[in-house]
């Protein structure tokens, strides 16, 4: 049994003090990832290794207190390395110049996935990125892996970009063409579960599985057309590391979402951690979350009275672990000051 605080709590146990990470703690609001990026485009710093494990590892040094590195990386490197064109535009986001549409789009994509071996080669890089910020890493700090959850990336390939909240053009063919549909998500399924096991193998200890769009499906079409898919992969996962399966503005849909059986359930900020505690009881092993990112913008003092709140409540949980985090990414304009504040604080409250 492992002594890293925060894989404890993902088994369930309770370390000698809450560990914390933070989604998106490498990146846009750091101003030593802003040095990097004035010299470099995204996907160059993706497919980089010495840059992007530079990336991974400055929150780290930043902010000592952090218990686990997340690889600096994107959702969507799967369908980059399909083939499906991807682009980062300022301004836009993540754009492809070969969205899937049509039942010949299916097809294309499906014999571009063929040769999984072939496929995963072309993200080489990130295996490399992974074993280089491994040889870096204090013993006691967890090295996390992750990749989009199928219908996530799915609605990147099938909208051709970010949908912007409305999901209309992936909605649409996945209620127009459920077989087509499920061709696609079986394809993302097949091979997000051989990209991630080389991560595992590349030095890996987690896995985050990351369902940011969930929210935009009804109950039924979670259970439907996602659940099951998303299962696939913690059943493939979960006897080589422990699965944590985030889901954006998942409240509507937790009963459907824990039928994925992930080892954690990773809450947003749109739900109480006690209630959603309740749910989860004899499904998972531990929660992460919840603040909200925006709270980082305010006095330290409303931080520190949230940071309270959401601390008692995750300290609070009897047969479950807790790992604190956000509920949902961090933003650009985050305050570097308040970062500091918080895993300073998180840290200071919760050791025993």
């Amino acid at each position: 049994m492992t002594s890293k605080p925060l894989l404890m709590a993902a088994r369930g146990l309770k370390p000698p003090h809450t560990p914390q990470w933070l989604m998106r703690q490498a990146g846009r609001y750091l101003p030593e990832y802003r040095a990097i990026r004035s010299q470099n485009d995204t996907l160059t710093m993706f497919r980089t290794p010495r840059i992007a494990s530079e990336i991974t590892l400055q929150p780290l040094r930043r902010f000592p207190n952090l218990d686990a590195a997340i690889v600096y990386a994107d959702i969507l490197l799967i369908p980059d390395a399909l083939g499906l064109g991807l682009q980062f535009i300022q301004g836009e986001g993540p754009v492809f110049s070969r969205p899937i549409r049509s039942e010949s789009d299916v097809q294309w994509l499906e014999d571009q996935a063929s040769d999984t071996g072939a496929v995963l080669k072309r993200v080489d890089y990130l295996y490399e990125t992974l074993q280089l910020v491994k040889k870096q890493l204090a013993p006691e700090v967890t090295l996390i892996g992750f990749a989009g959850a199928p219908w996530t990336v799915a609605s990147y390939m099938l909208e051709g970009q970010s949908a912007h909240g409305e999901f209309y053009t992936s909605k649409l063919f996945m209620l127009q063409h459920p077989s087509l549909f499920e061709r696609v998500m079986a394809v993302v399924t097949r091979l997000t579960i051989a990209y991630l096991e080389r991560q595992v193998d590349a030095g890996a200890e987690i896995i985050q599985l990351f369902e940011s769009w969930g929210g935009a499906l009804t109950p039924s079409q979670y259970g439907r057309f996602c659940a099951p898919f998303s299962r696939q992969i913690t059943a493939a996962l979960r006897p080589r590391c422990p699965v944590i399966h985030f889901v954006g503005e998942s409240a509507g849909i937790l009963n459907e979402v824990l039928t994925v059986e992930a080892d954690v359930l990773g809450v947003d900020w749109r739900q109480d951690l006690t209630r959603a505690a309740a749910h989860a009881q004899g499904h998972v092993k531990a929660l992460q979350g919840n603040l909200d990112p925006l709270i980082l913008h305010a006095s330290q003092r409303e931080l520190q009275s949230a940071l309270e709140g959401i601390l008692a409540a995750g300290q609070g949980l009897k047969d479950l672990g807790y790992i604190f985090n956000l509920g949902h990414g961090i933003r650009q304009t985050t305050p570097v000051e308040n970062v500091a504040f918080l895993t300073d604080f998180v840290r200071r409250s919760s050791t025993r």
